[in-house]
């Protein structure tokens, strides 16, 4: 199969397990493009990566580099492609749905269920997004800055902005 085409494929299915945001596929993608494709080196993944979280718009925006990086405008649009349709879709039918039946036992459980799910799932692509390059220090960063989000009001911008600070000066 034509890498392009390969990549829409797969962005097309992960798409569907993007709960909680599509920063949450991260390591499957990972996984898929990096480790089993070869399609990218860690390091070219974790600059899509910061290059799409810095983009002006939504988290998916991650996907367009990850392809650009990956085999170019092809995969480029192939992941954007890949990604935006199914979820697109799903959304307006769902959204309809969890409106309608707003009340319902199952739509609350579901709604209470899925919560640890994605919490889980964003603590499976920060560790991906760190595995790489971990040393004990980034290790105390981020465990210092979830500590911060669970127990202070200091916004999270400002946490991002130190942790930036102290990246680019190479405490870390």
């Amino acid at each position: 199969m034509p890498a392009a085409a390969s990549i829409f494929l797969h962005f097309f299915c992960i798409s569907f397990l993007g709960i909680g945001g599509f920063i949450v596929t991260l390591p499957d993608i990972y996984r898929w493009i990096v480790a089993a494709e070869a399609l990218m080196t860690p390091e070219a993944f974790q600059s899509a990566v910061a290059l799409g979280q810095a983009s002006p718009g939504p988290n998916m925006i991650i996907c367009w580099a990850i392809g650009w990086f990956a085999i170019g405008p092809a995969g480029a649009a192939a992941a954007l492609a890949g990604t935006v349709m199914p979820f697109s879709t799903l959304a307006l039918i769902v959204g309809r749905f969890f409106a309608h039946h707003a009340k319902s036992l199952a739509v609350r459980a579901y709604r209470v269920g899925m919560a640890p799910v994605s919490i889980a799932l964003l603590y499976a692509t920060g560790y991906t997004l760190l595995a790489p390059n971990l040393s004990v220090p980034m290790l105390a960063l981020a465990a210092l800055t979830m500590a911060l989000i669970c127990w202070t009001k200091i916004p999270a911008m400002v946490l991002i902005a130190i942790g930036g600070i102290v990246g680019a000066i190479g405490l870390v």
